[in-house]
């Protein structure tokens, strides 16, 4: 069965102490749509960032997340390659 593609965006908020933590991730429908809510939440939020994974459907394993895009202040370790 073939891979399926989620487009994902995560948005990140301000913790304790200044750092940032991760907020609730949300499900969009194509990498141009990942890329505007992410920006969007960046107004609202200290940061986000957008990104694809490739699921196989019957097993759930991903491929590595491939960032789209990233905006506002987000943690050092998002840009790092898993």
């Amino acid at each position: 069965m073939p891979k399926k593609t989620f487009y994902v965006v995560q948005p990140f908020e301000a913790g304790k102490r200044g750092a940032i933590k991760a907020g609730i991730p949300m499900e969009v429908r194509s990498a141009a749509d990942a890329e505007r809510v992410a920006r969007r939440m960046s107004m609202v939020k200290l940061g986000a960032i957008a990104f694809s994974t490739d699921v196989e459907p019957e097993s759930g394993d991903a491929d590595p997340p491939v960032l789209i895009a990233t905006f506002g202040q987000v943690p050092d370790s998002v840009m790092e390659p898993s």
